[in-house]
C-alpha cells in the first residue's frame, strides 16, 4: 500500500485527485483541509460522488475509503503526512505560506519517526514560477539536521493542470470533472506513479506551463468575463452564442500567434499541449468558477495581461485580448471577494489607477490606455 495526502479538499482535490487515486488500488488517500465544513461533510457521509466526463462515456463514481482531517488540528494529531509517499498541494497561490508552515511542523516529526521514506510534493496551481519560493519557504529557519534530511528525502515538483472540475461550492460532495488529458508533472519523482491514471511525467514544465496558462486559461478567463457581461451563468452558454464563440476564437488566435513567436515550440507540440479532446456530453462549467479572483487573473504576468504583453512585444495584433481584459475589469460578482475589491478600487481611484495597480502597466504604456478605452466603451454600452 502507498499513501497519498491531498492538502486542499475542494473541487480539484476531491473531483480530480481523490477520484483518480480511488481508481488505483495500491493507493490510500487522506484529505486535509483548513475548512472544518469540508472535512465534516467528507467524514459524515464517508463518500462523495463524481460525474466523470471521459471521451467515450460519462461515468458515475462513488469515492470512499479515504480519511479526512482538519489542518487546524495540532500537527502531532495528524500523522498522514508522516507516512505519505505523495503529497498534493491543491490550493490557491495565496494559501501556500500557511500550508507550508503547517507541513514544516509535521516534517519535524517525520524526520524523527520515519526518516528513510522519501516524499514527492506536487504543487497544483496555475501560477508559474512558484517552486523556488516554495522551496525557500520550506528550508528557511530549518536547523542543519532537518535541512539535511529534507534535501535528501523530499522533492518539490510543479504540475500543469489540464482538467476542468466544478461543483456548487468547494464543500460539495457532488462534483463534475472532465477526464481527457493528463496532469503533467515535472520529473523525477521519488515513487513510481505508473499505476495512477491521468498522471504523466513531462519535461520542460516551466515553459509549457506558461504556454498553457496563456493559451488555455487565457481564453477560458475571457469566456467567463464576456459571459458575465452578457448575463450567462455558464461558459457553455457563451460558446453556444455565435458572436461570443467568434470573439473567443479571435482571443485564442492572437494568443497562439504570440506563443509561436515567443517560445521554441511547433504547432504540433502546441496542439498536443492545449487542444482538449471532446468529452462525452457537455459538462457545465460555471462563469463563477472560471472568473473567480480577477485580481490574480488580470495581473501583469497572468493569463490575459501576459498574453497582451507578449503579442505587443512581437508587433502582433492583441485587440481582442485587451477587450477581454476590459470585460474582466467589469466583472462584479458580489460573492467574489476579489471582484468586490477590484470594483471598490475602480470606484475610489478611477479606471486608470485601477489598471495600473491590478494589471501592472505603467501610465505611459499603450496597453493601459487601450484597456481603459475599451473599459469606458463597454461600460457605457
Amino acid at each position: 500500500m502507498a499513501n497519498a495526502v491531498i492538502l486542499g479538499a475542494g473541487r480539484l482535490g476531491k473531483g480530480f485527485l481523490g477520484e483518480t487515486l480511488a481508481n488505483a488500488p495500491r493507493w490510500h488517500t487522506t484529505f486535509l483541509d483548513k475548512d472544518a465544513g469540508v472535512i465534516q461533510k467528507l467524514n459524515e457521509t464517508g463518500s462523495y460522488h463524481v460525474q466523470v466526463y471521459r471521451k467515450e462515456c460519462i461515468e458515475e463514481h462513488e469515492v470512499s475509503g479515504y480519511e479526512a482531517y482538519e489542518t487546524l488540528l495540532e500537527p502531532q494529531d495528524c500523522h498522514a503526512i508522516v507516512y505519505a509517499d505523495l503529497l498534493f498541494l491543491s490550493i490557491y497561490p495565496q494559501d501556500f505560506p500557511e500550508a507550508i508552515a503547517y507541513v514544516k511542523e509535521i516534517f519535524k516529526m517525520r524526520a524523527k519517526t520515519n526518516p528513510n521514506q522519501k516524499l514527492s510534493m506536487l504543487c497544483l496551481t496555475n501560477k508559474n514560477g512558484m517552486i523556488p519560493m516554495i522551496q525557500d519557504a520550506f528550508v528557511k529557519d530549518m536547523n542543519e539536521e532537518l535541512l539535511s534530511w529534507f534535501m535528501h528525502q523530499v522533492v518539490i515538483r510543479d504540475t500543469i493542470i489540464r482538467r476542468s472540475t466544478d461543483a456548487d461550492d468547494h464543500r460539495s460532495l457532488n462534483i463534475r470533472s472532465t477526464a481527457v488529458l493528463s496532469l503533467l508533472i515535472q520529473p523525477p519523482l521519488t515513487i513510481n506513479i505508473a499505476d495512477i491514471e491521468w498522471l504523466e511525467l513531462c519535461d520542460d514544465i516551466a515553459m509549457l506551463k506558461d504556454i498553457k496558462v496563456f493559451l488555455v486559461n487565457g481564453p477560458h478567463a475571457a469566456s467567463a468575463y464576456l459571459g458575465w457581461y452578457r448575463g450567462y451563468t455558464t461558459i457553455n452558454e457563451l460558446l453556444e452564442d455565435e458572436d461570443g464563440a467568434a470573439f473567443i476564437q479571435e482571443v485564442t488566435k492572437e494568443i497562439r500567434a504570440g506563443i509561436l513567436q515567443q517560445y521554441p515550440i511547433s504547432e504540433e507540440q502546441l496542439d498536443k499541449l492545449s487542444v482538449f479532446p471532446k468529452a462525452k456530453g457537455d459538462m457545465p462549467d460555471t462563469v463563477y468558477r472560471v472568473g473567480k479572483d480577477p485580481l490574480r487573473k488580470l495581473s501583469y504576468d497572468d493569463r490575459l495581461c501576459g498574453s497582451a504583453r507578449m503579442c505587443k512585444a512581437h508587433h502582433l495584433p492583441y485587440e481582442h485580448i485587451v477587450q477581454a481584459i476590459a470585460y474582466g475589469l467589469l466583472y462584479d460578482e458580489k460573492t467574489d471577494e476579489a471582484a468586490m475589491q477590484m470594483q471598490t478600487l475602480i470606484q475610489q481611484k478611477g479606471i486608470i489607477e485601477a489598471v495600473h495597480q491590478i494589471c501592472g502597466f505603467s501610465y505611459q504604456d499603450d496597453l493601459l490606455k487601450e484597456i481603459c478605452s475599451w473599459y469606458v466603451r463597454l461600460k457605457n454600452k
